[in-house]
């Protein structure tokens, strides 16, 4: 069993002298999901909720500060921990979620007696046993004659119903509140709820991912996720399977690890799958690799390495860690661009004897295409370069239909996007970002101020006529996704806001945007796992 999440919230939401409410339909937890996510809720009503004895008994399980039960975990800080999408889920699929030492257990006692419940406090000789409502039992070890863990929550499937979408979110909003430390790392004090435009809906499909870094939607519906430990997870029929398509030996560190992905443009026909990571040996390098994959798994013994990149001990930078880039996708040409970071080292960018700071081009099959812009220029394997001066290209997306590509560089006292253009230097570390006038350097079409930009993607027509045709972009730290014209940049339009660190975006062919939530900051020892999900925005079916 994957834990995915330390809440599993077992409150129970009846009265004493009422009857247990029936379970809840499919459509109306999706109602429930829906209004919490859209609307802000009243954290003091719903704190209220969270600590009356006879409606919700959330006290019974919990210890919130230095009251409540201890059947549940310390929910003292999960809002800090886990986003709004999270705490959502515990709610209304509180089986999902349970965290390792938190499970029920069924206990067969030699007297013929049967006791679910929670294990507490145990030694040699007994065990104690607490179920949802407080009630506790010792157990001599010598008594028992069976102990059975089981996948369901102590916390009832049946929570919802028996509260109305008002109070459901207000308690959801209480959740929120309980965090310590807000806004010292970035993207950590966005709080929902969900700002969509009139005519567009939201869903969760997958949480409990590990540092999530990139995504690709297949046009066979299958989604894949990179995790950032090495694991490039998939999403198929709106299920997270438990077996990742390929596991990686990364270096995990700071920005370091599996940190992009792809598939040939004539996938699965040709059944290449494309990714980009941090080898660790035989020294930290930038790795491109191709795999062939059969149904939902890839074959590590089919990796070629197309790109090796270079030894970043060598090349400096104040947490050479950091920048790393690492997104890759075919263009109209079926050539591979894949973006690489100057590792905050800022002067490799302008080498054209390293990948770092640059957009680099490859055949599908690792070779260098003669009509790169820099062959006769650079030596061996640096003619893959196609671009330079780039600060961290942490995402970029190409225009299948014309070939436009735009290329999201995290900022320096702003955040750009820059035209892919063959040969362009976009100057930095020579000049900073923002607009220039300066011939040798091609300049941004949109910036704005140093926060963090994350992914992006062209919008297709299927989008709707608010998206279609545009720019679609997210940010790390705002937690919002804007759209420009991808000509003329110019000035960005809201689409939506209250999404904590959204990491990469993609459209599908029907129109509807995946977003990878992260909500983790960078793997070191305060690294929160199983915090990330993946949503759908789409129109809704009655939209225009």
């Amino acid at each position: 069993m994957r834990f995915l999440l330390p809440l599993a919230l077992c409150c129970v939401s009846v009265t004493a002298a009422a009857a247990e409410p029936p379970a809840a339909s499919a459509a109306d937890l999706a109602l429930l999901q829906q209004y919490a996510m859209t609307h802000a809720g009243d954290a003091a009503r719903g704190k209220q909720l969270f600590d009356q004895e006879q409606v919700t008994r959330c006290l019974a399980c919990h210890v919130v500060g230095d009251k409540g039960g201890q059947v549940g975990p310390d929910l003292s800080k999960i809002g800090g921990k886990f986003d709004r999408i999270h705490l959502i889920e515990s709610l209304l699929q509180p089986s999902a979620q349970i965290v390792q030492g938190y499970e029920t257990n069924t206990v067969l006692t030699a007297d013929g007696q049967v006791l679910s419940g929670v294990i507490g406090k145990e030694s040699q000789q007994e065990i104690e046993l607490c179920d949802s409502t407080g009630k506790c039992w010792t157990i001599a070890r010598a008594d028992i004659e069976s102990i059975k863990p089981s996948q369901q929550s102590t916390m009832p499937d049946n929570l919802a119903t028996g509260l109305d979408p008002t109070q459901f979110t207000d308690l959801i909003a209480y959740l929120e509140t309980l965090r310590t430390g807000v806004g010292k790392q970035p993207g950590s004090a966005t709080r929902g709820p969900v700002s969509l435009p009139q005519g567009y809906q939201i869903e969760t499909l997958v949480t409990g991912l590990s540092g999530a870094t990139a995504l690709e939607v297949l046009d066979d519906g299958r989604i894949l996720v990179c995790e950032q430990q090495g694991d490039l997870r998939v999403i198929k029929d709106g299920k997270l399977l438990e077996q990742p398509m390929l596991s990686l030996d990364v270096e995990l560190y700071w920005e370091r690890g599996l940190i992009g992905v792809t598939v040939h443009p004539d996938f699965p026909a040709t059944n290449w799958l494309y990714v980009c990571y941090v080898a660790q040996q035989p020294y930290t390098h930038h790795r491109i690799s191709r795999f062939r994959v059969q149904g939902d798994v890839a074959l590590p013994s089919s990796e070629q390495i197309l790109l090796r990149g270079d030894d970043q001990s060598k090349l400096g930078g104040n947490v050479p860690a950091g920048h790393q880039g690492g997104a890759l996708h075919f263009g109209p040409d079926g050539k591979l661009y894949i973006g690489i970071g100057e590792q905050t080292a800022k002067t490799p960018a302008q080498n054209l004897g390293t990948f770092q700071g640059k957009i680099l081009r490859l055949g599908d099959d690792g070779t260098i295409p003669p009509d790169n812009p820099f062959v006769g220029k650079a030596q061996g394997k640096y003619q893959a370069i196609w671009a330079l001066g780039c600060r961290n290209p942490f995402t970029f997306a190409i225009d299948q239909a014309t070939g436009r590509m735009l290329i999201n560089d995290v900022g320096g006292k702003f955040e750009e996007i820059n035209p892919g253009v063959a040969g362009a230097n976009y100057g930095w570390p020579t000049i900073d970002h923002g607009p220039t006038e300066q011939a040798e350097f091609v300049g941004p079409i949109h910036v704005y101020p140093e926060a963090s930009i994350s992914g992006g993607d062209f919008a297709p027509v299927t989008a709707g006529p608010i998206l279609a045709g545009r720019y679609v972009f997210a940010d790390f730290v705002h937690g919002w996704i804007h759209s420009i014209d991808p000509e003329n940049g110019g000035s960005a339009d809201d689409f939506v806001s209250g999404l904590r660190r959204p990491v990469d975006l993609r459209f599908a062919a029907d129109g509807a945007l995946y977003v990878l939530l992260r909500n983790a900051w960078i793997v070191d020892d305060k690294f929160q796992t199983d915090s990330g999900s993946l949503i759908r925005i789409q129109r809704t079916p009655t939209a225009k």
